[in-house]
């Protein structure tokens, strides 16, 4: 036995923040910034698989030129990321863009030790996925900020 969360807890996966987003399929971009290379270009090979055009940023300073560059619609995060304390750098992402109010912002937090999730929405994350999390759950969450029909 584990001190794992099932998969469907929301201690697992969560969205706080439910936005939406239409635009056309082909112009939908995602930033997944993570410290592990491997697991982050994995990420991005099946998120682009998916149809969600996907870029890798392993640190703050390539994930702040993608946003500045490319302006993404969701940004998945890691929470280690530049060994930001206190979620500066999310709280500084959410700062200095202003298409920022319509861009998706997901924790990506550790298993061990678990980070509260009231202090990642305070910080300014609109969700989270805890580290591991199964990437059908990831493609759910841009599946439903970007749809193109309202919920039933």
């Amino acid at each position: 036995m584990n001190n794992r969360a099932y998969e469907t807890s929301p201690a697992q996966c969560s969205l706080w923040n439910r936005k939406r987003l239409r635009v056309e399929p082909d112009s939908r971009r995602v930033v997944v910034a993570l410290t592990e290379r491997a697991l982050g270009e994995s990420l991005v090979s099946l998120f682009d698989l998916k149809g969600f055009p996907s870029r890798y940023a392993p640190d703050v300073s390539s994930l702040k030129r993608s946003i500045g560059e490319w302006r993404p619609h969701a940004v998945f995060v890691d929470t280690r990321i530049g060994g930001c304390g206190n979620y500066a750098l999310v709280r500084e992402l959410r700062s200095r863009h202003d298409d920022d109010a319509n861009r998706l912002v997901i924790a990506m937090s550790a298993f061990l030790p678990e980070e509260p999730l009231a202090h990642l929405k305070e910080a300014g994350y609109d969700g989270h996925c805890r580290r591991p999390c199964p990437v059908w759950q990831m493609t759910d969450i841009l599946d439903a900020f970007f749809t193109t029909h309202p919920p039933r």
